[in-house]
């Protein structure tokens, strides 16, 4: 994509001298008049607006409003956690699992990684969901091993222990609330495909991946209509099966109770699928094979890895929540041992590794709080200042293609995929949706190849966010027209 192998600043002709210096040396009142009035169009029902826009890279601001107050950013905490991310490990990073054996004992062993078995980067290889699990299997088969006489040993300790935010509340039984931990799989959701079954009788249903520690409450029927439910009940790997069915549908994730259990639980299942039986019981290990990570390399007999680069798209261009969780305390876990404390991931951590990040990079922290790393407690407080000054300092980096290709691009992917149509190329952005919140922020690549960051950031909406939507959708289209705006 040659706009980002070469996104630099063109050179304008003479006769547009003058409005291109009007938006570089301040604020640009042209843009403030014609914004103004887009941003605050429902100003009457009591919605907030926190608003910025800066030229690339020199980051001279056109436009701000109420740009230092902080605001519950939704999904958009995902940029300062992300970048972090990426300033942590670099670009060609990857986050391993692995498989071993000791002595009659077979180990998996966790960093983190919360791309294992993840479906859509499984699709992208042509594989599937268990598709790992078949790799694993056949190097256990190759060296012989298609009877384990001990236990299945998981270690997912890497991470803390606190899988679900205490601000959650009722989102913890939802996909976008799964748990993290030092082990994960599947994004930590079960599948439940129904299918129809004898007319008025039960439904049939199948669960994917393949597991034993799971209880399903089957109360959908078979019948000429077709309105299923699923719903997690609290406490443990518990699901109820509702409504109607008339034909085969794959029903909404649902969250697990405890990833590392789950992971093992389905590994456990599908070698046996594959004729390795595991004699012994699953178990939780206190510390990795060895003492330390990575296990010693005698007794790993596969690995699984996950590139850096994936995790950023998952993350931005997705807006997954459970990848956007490990890689906060994967971040402040490493963060945390260059001060000499060699602990699990945590929360804590992941904030104080972004804050440390920032002030790096000499961007104003003072209005951020991280609660957690994917935006979904509305404890989380950010500026409009900071995104767009960290939008700055990220295109600066020689790593920029990368961030901005982890974005979702405006009428071609991700959370965007359905907006910009007929924009393609030009919008790269973050968008965030809790209730009453609606944010979206990124660059604008404009008419005359200049770049802009932007941030839009709405707050306290009564009700539906889609009219707030459509005016982030129309001032980006105003900015991607800058500087000829008349």
């Amino acid at each position: 994509m040659n706009w980002l192998r070469n996104p630099g600043r063109a050179r304008l002709p003479a006769a547009v001298a003058l409005l291109w210096l009007t938006g570089c040396f301040g604020p640009d009142r042209r843009l403030s008049e014609r914004l103004d009035p887009i941003l605050t169009r429902l100003a009457h029902t009591g919605a907030t607006v926190t608003a910025r826009v800066v030229t690339v890279p020199r980051g001279r601001e056109l436009y701000a409003r109420d740009a230092d107050v902080p605001y519950t950013p939704a999904s958009n905490l995902k940029v300062p956690v992300s970048a972090a991310l990426l300033d942590t490990f670099g670009l060609a990073h990857t986050f391993k699992t692995y498989v071993a054996v000791d002595g009659d004992d077979l180990w998996i062993i966790g960093t983190g990684d919360p791309g294992l078995g993840d479906p859509r980067l499984a699709q992208r290889r042509g594989s599937t969901v268990t598709g790992v699990f078949d790799a694993w299997a056949d190097a256990l088969q190759q060296r012989g091993l298609t009877h384990i006489a001990g236990d299945l040993v998981y270690y997912d300790g890497a991470l803390d222990a606190q899988w679900v935010h205490p601000t959650w509340g009722d989102d913890a039984l939802h996909w976008y609330g799964a748990p993290v931990s030092g082990l994960n799989f599947n994004d930590n959701c079960v599948d439940i495909t129904v299918m129809p079954g004898e007319p008025g009788g039960p439904a049939a249903y199948e669960v994917q991946p393949p597991v034993r520690n799971i209880t399903v409450i089957n109360e959908c029927r078979t019948a000429d209509t077709h309105a299923p439910t699923i719903e997690k009940l609290p406490g443990g790997n518990v699901y109820r099966l509702g409504g109607t069915c008339a034909r085969r549908e794959e029903l909404k994730s649902k969250p697990v109770e405890d990833p590392g259990a789950f992971t093992a639980d389905a590994l456990r299942t599908h070698l046996e699928g594959r004729g390795i039986r595991v004699a012994g019981t699953i178990r939780r290990a206190a510390a990795p094979l060895g003492g330390t990570l990575p296990p010693p390399p005698a007794r790993v007999v596969a690995l699984h890895e996950t590139a850096l680069r994936d995790i950023l798209g998952r993350i931005n261009t997705n807006s997954q929540n459970m990848f956007a969780e490990a890689a906060c305390k994967l971040t402040g876990q490493a963060w945390a041992r260059r001060q000499g404390r060699p602990v699990p991931g945590s929360w804590a951590d992941g904030s104080a590794a972004v804050h440390a990040f920032l002030r790096r990079n000499r961007i104003d922290d003072r209005g951020l709080v991280v609660a957690d790393g994917s935006g979904l407690s509305e404890d989380n407080k950010l500026t409009a200042r900071l995104l767009t000054d960290l939008f700055v300092v990220m295109y600066r980096r020689p790593d920029r293609a990368a961030f901005i290709d982890s974005l979702a691009k405006g009428g071609v992917n991700g959370t965007l995929e359905q907006r910009f149509a007929g924009y393609e190329g030009r919008v790269f952005a973050k968008t965030g949706f809790i209730g009453g919140v609606r944010a979206l922020s990124g660059y604008v690549r404009t008419q005359r190849n200049e770049w802009l960051a932007f941030a839009i950031i709405y707050n306290r909406i009564p009700g539906d966010v889609k009219p707030y939507e459509g005016l982030q959708d129309e001032a980006v289209k105003l900015l991607i027209r800058w500087p000829d705006l008349n």
